[in-house]
C-alpha cells in the first residue's frame, strides 16, 4: 500500500479515537499520533512468496527507522531528510516574489506550529509555507521542496502583540501534506522539557546579528538553563513581567551558539527516546536577548504547556 493511502487510513483512525483518548489520558493521544506518523513513513508491508505452487503469500513489516545522532556544533548544515518537519514561512506578492522571515514545524497533515508574533511581521502576512526544503536557490541538493498556500492563521487566543507571552500559533495549509522521508510531522512533547539537558534548534535565520539569513537549513545544539532566565531576562517591552517559567523554556549555550533573527517560530527539538528517526518539538523560538552570547539564555515558548490548545486545533483542522 502506498504511503499516502496508508497515511490517510491511520490519520482517520487517529482522529476517531482522539476525543476519547484526550478525555481519559491527554498524553496517550500524543504518543499514539507520534507512533502513527512513524509507521506511515518508516514501516512498509512487504509480500513474501516462496515460489511454490499454491504456497500462501505471507507479509512482513520492514522498519527503516534508523538514524544517526552526531554531535551538533555551531551552525552546522542539516543533512538531507534530517528534519522533515522543518517549515519556512513567508509572504508572496503579486509579482511572485517571496520574502521568507519565520520558521515552523509540521505537526499534522494540515497544521504547522509557529510563533504568533510571526503573524505581525513588517514583511507582510504569512501566505506561503515551504516544506521539504534544505538549501534555498539550489535545485541540486537532496530535497523535495513544496510550497503550500495558507487557509487560516490561528494565534493563541491569549497572545497580545507585541508581548511575547503565549507566543504560539498554527498555520492551516491549503491542502494535505503527502508524507514521505522529506516531509512528515514532528512529535508533540511527552514532557515539559525541564529534564532535558540539551536541545536542537534549527532554522534558516541569520548566522550572526545583522547578517543575511542562511540559504541552508542549519542546526545547533543548545542547553537547558532551568530557571536562570528569571534573572537573565529582565522585564522589557516584549516581556513586561519578565520570564514566565510555566509557559517558557530557558535555553542557551556556553559557547557562541544561538538562534537569531529569521529563526522565529522555528522549533527547539529533542530526540525521541526510542525512535531514532523522530524528534519532539519541545519549544518555539520566541524571544532572544542577543545572538550567540555565551551563557546568556533566552526564553522559548514551552510547547508542552499549550498541549490542550494544540489538541483542540488538531481536532478542528479539517
Amino acid at each position: 500500500m502506498e504511503i499516502q493511502s496508508l497515511g490517510t487510513i491511520l490519520l482517520l483512525m487517529f482522529s476517531l479515537s482522539c476525543s476519547l483518548v484526550y478525555t481519559q489520558n491527554p498524553d496517550a493521544a500524543v504518543q499514539l499520533a507520534c507512533n502513527k506518523f512513524k509507521q506511515i513513513v518508516f514501516e512498509k508491508r512487504v509480500a513474501i512468496s516462496y515460489f511454490l505452487e499454491d504456497a500462501p503469500i505471507t507479509y512482513s513489516t520492514v522498519d527503516s527507522c534508523h538514524g544517526s545522532r552526531p554531535l551538533i556544533v555551531d551552525g552546522t548544515p542539516a543533512e538531507p531528510k534530517e528534519f522533515p518537519h522543518a517549515a519556512r514561512l513567508g509572504n508572496r506578492d503579486a509579482n511572485n516574489e517571496t520574502k521568507w522571515f519565520c520558521g515552523g514545524t509540521l505537526i499534522s497533515n494540515r497544521l504547522v506550529l509557529t510563533a504568533a508574533h510571526c503573524f505581525f511581521s513588517e514583511n507582510g502576512e504569512v501566505n506561503v509555507v515551504r516544506l521539504g526544503e534544505l538549501e534555498f536557490d539550489n535545485d541540486q541538493d537532496d530535497a523535495q521542496p513544496e510550497d503550500f498556500g495558507v487557509l487560516a492563521l490561528r494565534p493563541h487566543p491569549d497572545f497580545e502583540n507585541p508581548k511575547l507571552y503565549n507566543d504560539i500559533a498554527v498555520v492551516k495549509l491549503d491542502r494535505e501534506v503527502k508524507f514521505n522521508r522529506y516531509k512528515h510531522p514532528a512529535c508533540l512533547p511527552f514532557d515539559d522539557g525541564e529534564q532535558h539537558e540539551s536541545f536542537i534548534a534549527i532554522g534558516w535565520g541569520q548566522r550572526k546579528f545583522a547578517q543575511k539569513q542562511s540559504k541552508k537549513l542549519l542546526k545547533v545544539q543548545l542547553q537547558g538553563y532551568g530557571n536562570k532566565c528569571v534573572t537573565s531576562v529582565e522585564p522589557n517591552d516584549e516581556l513586561p513581567q519578565g520570564y514566565e517559567a510555566r509557559s517558557q523554556l530557558c535555553i542557551g549555550s556556553k559557547d557562541n551558539k544561538d538562534t537569531c533573527n529569521g529563526d522565529s517560530g522555528g522549533p527547539v527539538l529533542a530526540y525521541h527516546g526510542t525512535l531514532p528517526c523522530m524528534h519532539h518539538v519541545m519549544g518555539i523560538t520566541s524571544f532572544s536577548i542577543a545572538c550567540s552570547t555565551p551563557d546568556l539564555p533566552s526564553a522559548y515558548t514551552r510547547v508542552h504547556y499549550f498541549l490542550d490548545w494544540i489538541k483542540r486545533e488538531l481536532a478542528n483542522q479539517t
